[in-house]
């Protein structure tokens, strides 16, 4: 695959981001009478697109993502398959992931620094991420009836935040319907990042949305904090500390963390699932009481100002690049969208203890 292959009514630009199953693209959907529009493309890694398994894996997250409709996950737009190759075509975000915020892209050969987000903002941007989580985790089919969706990879890498501020959860790649279970993971058998996995899913055991409420409540951790409760030198030395239970609560790993949300996020990392919150909206309702309490209102404009410190001059060089690519393709670019111009500054959202500041 390459900038210039065409996928249906695809064309392919430039490529975006590669996971562990498969790679994203810039493409421009090309319709009738002139239409295009700028879409991500997702096409299975080469070494995999004749696995079975990882087929399957990749047409569960379209057909299961596909019903999921909410300002807060990145919408499904098609599921289509050109010459062998499979791909999914899905709302273009104008933005980076969140782990990427937290720590910025650097020229190759220097070594990037984690770098803890504004504990306010922080909070609502995984109040946002849990709005997306929650309307995943209530989806119905045609009778009506609880699909049970479980994302199993919620993490900062799959969590999108534009430009505008705009929060979406994204690749649901490995995520399952419960009333499936049975059919779609044998007994014993993990998916997921192990770093944001709940005891329950690394055991391999049986799950439900309070899985995903377990791993909001790491990403919570580590973006407020810049370091993984659970870590190790490899997966099975982060298995390890996360059967352990033990952990240091954020207010030893930062002086002047918020107790009201350190009580959040320990309610949310609890090892029991009955102990922790019932769902991913009782995380935002959480979230947003203690945002309430605790200072002025944070808006998207807060997060955008954010993202736009951190790695506004990287989305615009790729946005470029893009650009750049959809001249050489044809003479009228006018359907890429130029880079979002910087927002008005907005004041820093006060925090309850100055130690705390970003």
């Amino acid at each position: 695959m390459r900038a210039g292959t065409r996928l249906g009514r695809y064309e392919i630009l430039v490529p975006v981001a590669q996971g562990g199953m498969a790679r994203v693209w810039a493409a421009k959907q090309h319709g009738q009478r002139g239409f295009s529009k700028l879409v991500a493309i997702k096409t299975i890694l080469p070494g995999l697109a004749n696995d079975p398994a990882f087929e399957s894996m990749f047409l569960d997250e379209a057909h299961l993502s596909a019903g999921v409709h909410h300002p807060n996950v990145c919408e499904i737009f098609d599921l289509g398959e050109d010459a062998g190759a499979l791909y999914i075509a899905m709302e273009w975000v104008n933005g980076e992931a969140l782990n990427r915020i937290v720590k910025p892209p650097v020229p190759k050969g220097e070594k990037g620094v984690a770098q803890r987000l504004n504990a306010r903002i922080a909070a609502r941007i995984v109040a946002d991420a849990a709005k997306g989580l929650h309307a995943a985790h209530e989806l119905r089919d045609d009778s009506g009836e609880l699909v049970g969706l479980v994302h199993r990879d919620v993490s900062p890498q799959n969590i999108l935040v534009s430009l505008d501020g705009v929060v979406k959860v994204t690749d649901f790649g490995v995520a399952k319907a419960l009333r499936n279970q049975q059919e779609a993971t044998m007994a014993g058998q993990v998916k997921g990042k192990v770093a944001y996995m709940s005891p329950e899913q690394a055991r391999g055991g049986a799950i439900d949305r309070r899985s995903d409420v377990f791993a909001l409540g790491i990403v919570l951790y580590e973006i407020t904090t810049a370091v993984r409760p659970f870590s190790g030198v490899n997966e099975l030395e982060v298995m390890k500390s996360l059967a352990s239970g033990r952990f240091d609560p954020p207010s030893a790993v930062v002086a002047g963390y918020p107790k009201e949300l350190e009580t959040i996020v320990l309610t949310a990392m609890s090892m029991d699932p009955a102990q922790r919150y019932p769902s991913a909206d009782a995380v935002r309702v959480a979230l947003e009481e203690w945002l309430t309490r605790s200072g002025p209102v944070v808006t998207e404009a807060h997060i955008a100002a954010t993202v736009r410190e951190r790695v506004g001059q990287h989305v615009d060089d790729r946005l470029a690049k893009i650009r750049e690519r959809t001249r050489v393709a044809a003479p009228d670019a006018s359907t890429i969208p130029e880079s979002v111009a910087q927002p008005p500054a907005a004041p820093p959202p006060q925090e309850a203890s100055s130690a705390f500041a970003q």
